[in-house]
């Protein structure tokens, strides 16, 4: 009994070293990773403890040319699993991109033998479909002549003559590209000579095969071998962006046993090691015991790949990875925030989300952090079709960039978050609860300008003549008409007329290095409130409450617009903010 003990600690520690030692490789330059692998006292161990998911990134960061000594240590699982990755598009094997691969592979192997059996063993199937897209083959009968086969056959025995050709297909030519066909000689010479008959069998076997039959049960094999380890097929993937709120959370998302406690030393590491670390679901792992931070990154290492098949992408090269696992923390994030807000917990944050996470599944937490976006979603779509812009007939840039930009990302298939290149792209994936209140206070803002708007019931006057009209120089101008005795409609106003109220809403005041600057006056902004607020039947308090501080930024936007610019110098191309006359008669 002390002696099992003692062989289970010491395999126990093992298992540690090789995890320690394959997270210090994750975080080396890839080369330095690949010469600390190839000077280890046992390469083939240590390449063998990686997980097929690292081994398949850390492949990719070295670059597969380069990476071919990995390849030729790899385990037939890491081997498989590569493959399963690489030459399928779909639900469709690549002719061109299994041939790229198979010649990868026989590289990696000098002496033949290994790859070679490996391939004619384990993977026939795919040698004898790579084979029927890549040769045509014929049996010399005992009074033929060679020659009637025509031009390009070879043999190696005067039995079976072989031509190689080259199916065509979206990306390559009709007739054989040099490179795949000196491939496809490689391969059938190394076939040849590991095992002359063994190679006569496949020639003959190859010649039966029924490829779509074959392709379809090599598919669902496939798709069994990927589903353990989260790449489930997208039918099932994509019920990830299922809606899920709280009420329907506390039934479908709860864990029916506690997290183990033993150790995981197996497990993928690439994942977390482009965690976002600011995100609470990093955070709350940092607090939790080893073995429950083993099974969260196992778990979430999963989702990501769920995530992975449910937008149809692929992902070779950590950055993309990264993409995947902040998309996958921010909806956590924002899931664990609305538990910690249901539960109006008084525990530090990441302890109280920790607590969250041992009691329910990551997919379930995502699904409810998702749900706050598309519940947005659902907002918008059923408030857009109704609203007064719409049946205007009014494009969506009525609302200007940033609710054009905050409406629009929740109007597509799957909502994503108006960033406006604040973090260098237009729209990215909600990350945070801020992200949720932000689109939702910027659309019900326009929301409520819409009622406004209904309310106040303009009458456009050639509307098509108007080009840009937005909410904005639409308010505006009606204000502007009113203030000079103008009928309030939709309607140009002339350069000339305007002159005199554009000078009438500054007033000059001195900035810091003494130039000349002018704000717009105190009593115009009062006066706009009011108007507003008479026209639309609400008292100027109830309309400050509830836009006042998007009409302040509508008014700093006009004193940064035009705050330096001489009424007797408007142009009415450079004034969209109102709707003015191109050309005065």
């Amino acid at each position: 009994m002390t002696e099992e003990l003692t062989t289970s600690k010491i395999h126990e520690e093992r298992q540690r070293a090789l995890m320690e030692t394959r997270s210090r490789l994750l975080a080396m330059p890839p080369e330095k990773a690949l010469d600390e692998i190839l000077t280890h006292p046992q390469p083939a161990a240590l390449v063998h403890a990686f997980p097929e998911e690292d081994l398949y990134f850390l492949i990719h960061d070295i670059g597969p040319q380069d990476a071919l000594p990995l390849i030729a240590l790899a385990s037939g699982k890491q081997l498989e699993y590569l493959l399963d990755q690489e030459i399928w598009q779909r639900d469709r094997l690549h002719i061109d991109t299994i041939g790229d691969w198979l010649e990868r592979f026989l590289q990696s192997d000098p002496s033949f033998d290994r790859m070679i059996q490996w391939l004619t063993t384990e993977k026939l199937d795919l040698i004898e479909f790579f084979l029927l897209q890549s040769i045509e083959v014929q049996i010399l009968e005992h009074d033929q002549d060679p020659s009637s086969f025509g031009p390009g056959f070879f043999t190696y025995d005067h039995v079976f003559y072989i031509r190689i050709i080259h199916r065509p297909s979206a990306d390559t030519p009709d007739h054989p590209s040099e490179q795949h066909h000196q491939m496809v000689k490689n391969l059938l010479d190394r076939l040849a000579e590991v095992d002359h008959v063994r190679f006569q069998a496949i020639l003959m076997e190859a010649a039966t095969v029924l490829p779509a039959e074959m392709e379809e049960e090599a598919y669902r094999q496939r798709n069994v071998r990927l589903a353990e380890k989260g790449f489930l097929p997208f039918e099932e993937a994509v019920g990830l962006y299922q809606y899920l709120n709280l009420r329907q959370f506390q039934q479908r998302a709860r864990r029916q046993k506690p997290l183990s406690d033993e150790r995981n030393y197996h497990l993928s590491l690439v994942p977390i090691t482009v965690l976002p670390p600011e995100t609470l679901f990093a955070q709350a792992l940092q607090t939790m015991a080893v073995e429950h931070r083993d099974v969260m990154q196992e778990e979430f290492a999963a989702m990501c790949n769920r995530i992975i098949v449910a937008d149809r992408l692929k992902i070779e090269q950590r950055e993309a990875l990264a993409k995947v696992t902040q998309k996958a923390s921010g909806y956590l994030h924002i899931g664990l925030q609305k538990l910690e807000d249901a539960a109006r917990s008084n525990a530090a944050q990441p302890f109280a989300a920790a607590d969250s996470l041992r009691r329910y599944h990551l997919e379930g937490i995502f699904r409810l952090g998702y749900g706050a976006a598309v519940e947005l979603k659902q907002a918008a779509e059923a408030w857009v079709p109704r609203s007064w812009f719409a049946r205007q007939g009014l494009p969506l840039t009525f609302w200007g960039e940033t609710w054009l930009g905050v409406i629009g990302g929740l109007l597509i298939k799957r909502p994503l978050f108006f960033d406006n290149y604040q973090s260098g792209t237009m729209y990215r994936e909600f990350a945070t609860s801020d992200d949720i209140q932000n689109s939702r206070h910027q659309l019900e803002q326009a929301q409520y300008f819409d009622r406004l708007l209904d309310r106040l019931n303009p009458v456009f006057v050639s509307p098509s003549r108007f080009g840009f009209l937005s909410y904005k120089n639409l308010l505006l101008t009606l204000w502007a008409r009113h203030r000079l005795a103008l009928p309030e409609a939709v309607q140009h106003l002339n350069s000339q007329a305007f002159k005199p109220f554009f000078r009438e809403l500054f007033q000059t005041t001195a900035d810091p290095v003494g130039k000349k600057r002018r704000k717009i006056n105190d009593a115009l902004r009062s006066d706009f409130l009011h108007w507003l607020a008479d026209r639309t039947e609400q008292t100027a308090a109830e309309l400050s409450a509830s836009i006042g501080p998007t009409l302040e930024a509508l008014f700093v936007e006009l004193e940064e617009s035009y705050g330096r610019v001489d009424a007797d110098h408007i142009d009415p191309r450079y004034v969209p903010h109102f709707l003015l006359e191109p050309h005065d008669a």
